[in-house]
Formats: structure tokens, sequence, C-alpha cells
């Protein structure tokens, strides 16, 4: 009887030691990542408020310090599924939580796929402007760069020849066309509202004047590169 009862003991112990085992081999990849962001300014961001990658929550924030040279350190705690968002290329910004919800966040921009692993208490500098603002303020900059071209191609065509205007027009539709596909669809009320009608009278008077002189190739080809920008 104490033989079995010895023997029972003892699997006990190595069913609890296998176990063990066994559960430090499947969670040893579960350990949350920490580490902490530089802001200049946290915006009224808080403790528990989330980290948001891709849209979805990724972790939370587990502290924030305020340092003599006048930096918020934001302590970070993100879930181990999530690693592609804490790579060395991830960018990292205070905005606000999808949904409308007014929870303030910190925001992670990925980047390009691969790199390495923020390292555990690390301190990474946040960017100051939210993905949203850099959109924002990027697609503002685009607006003003084509409004000066254009404005500056109006000013030539009052001095070049009139045979030069037609490829001086051609280049500048071509321009425009390229800079609105790489930004995508953002700039196309800018476009209409702000840049096509400064064009639109003088290739129309062109396309006239070509089609006088026998050019209606020419003609249409300048009114169908401006139907496309009309389009976009």
């Amino acid at each position: 009887m104490h033989h079995q009862k010895t023997i029972s003991i003892r699997r006990h112990i190595i069913f609890s030691t296998l176990f063990a085992a066994l559960g430090l081999i499947l969670f040893s990849g579960c350990t949350p990542t920490r580490f902490t962001v530089s802001f200049d300014a946290v915006n009224g961001l808080k403790p528990k408020d989330p980290v948001i990658c891709d849209r979805s929550p990724v972790g939370q924030v587990k502290k924030i310090t305020y340092t003599e040279d006048g930096k918020f350190l934001v302590s970070l705690e993100i879930d181990s599924g999530f690693s592609d968002c804490t790579t060395e290329h991830a960018r990292f910004f205070i905005g606000s939580a999808p949904e409308g919800s007014g929870v303030k966040a910190v925001l992670i921009e990925k980047g390009p796929a691969g790199g390495k692993q923020i390292a555990r208490n690390a301190v990474v500098e946040g960017s100051r402007k939210s993905p949203a603002e850099a959109a924002a303020a990027s697609v503002d900059e685009l607006r003003q760069t084509l409004e000066k071209k254009v404005a500056n191609l109006m000013s030539q065509l009052e001095t070049i020849p009139e045979t030069d205007e037609y490829q001086a027009l051609k280049d500048a539709m071509a321009e425009l066309e390229q800079r609105l596909k790489e930004s995508g669809q953002k700039m196309g009320d800018t476009l209409k509202n702000d840049l096509l009608p400064l064009l639109e009278e003088k290739i129309r008077a062109l396309s006239e004047s070509l089609r006088q002189q026998g050019e209606e190739n020419k003609a249409d080809s300048l009114e169908k590169d401006f139907g496309r920008l009309q389009d976009f």
C-alpha cells in the first residue's frame, strides 16, 4: 500500500513537471513588448489609454513621466502577437482612437516590412504629427507647389510665341497628372476649383487657334489631356 502511494506521488511530480515545462514552451513567446517613446507633448494622453496599430488596439500606455529637459516619456506595453508594429521602422504619434470615442491614443505607423524589433526597455523618439496631420500637410504642400507652377506657366505663356505654347501646356498637364496620380484623390477638389480654371481659358483659345491653322490633331490631343485632368 505504501509502495503504491509512493508511485502515485512520483507520477504526480512527473506530470506536474511536464505540465510546467509545457506551459513554459507554450507561453514563452507571449511576453508583452515593453519600451518607451519620447514626445515633446502628450496632448491629453493618459495611462491606460490604448495603443493603436492598423486601426486595432495592440496594447496600452502604462506610465507617463515628465523629464527635466521638457520631454514626456510614454511607457508602452504591446501584446506579443503584434511584433510587426514594434520594429525599428515604426513611427509613433499621439492622436485620437478610432470610432470617434474621444479617447487619446498612441498611434503606430508600421512603415516598411521587416526590420529589427525595438529592444525591451528601449527609448525611441515619437513623431510630432499624427498620420492624418502629416497627410494633410503633404497635400497642402503639394497644392501650393502646383499652384505656383501653374501661376509661373501662365506668366511664361504671356511672353513665349504661340508655337511654343502647345508643348508648354502639354508638359504642364503631364506633370499635373503625374502628381495627382501619386497623391491619390485628395487633390481632386483643389485641382477642379483652383488650378483647372486657370488653364481652361488658355487651352480653349490655343485649341481654337490650332484648328484654324489646320492642326486638328494637336487640338484634339490638348483637349484630351485636359479632359483627363477634369476626370480626377
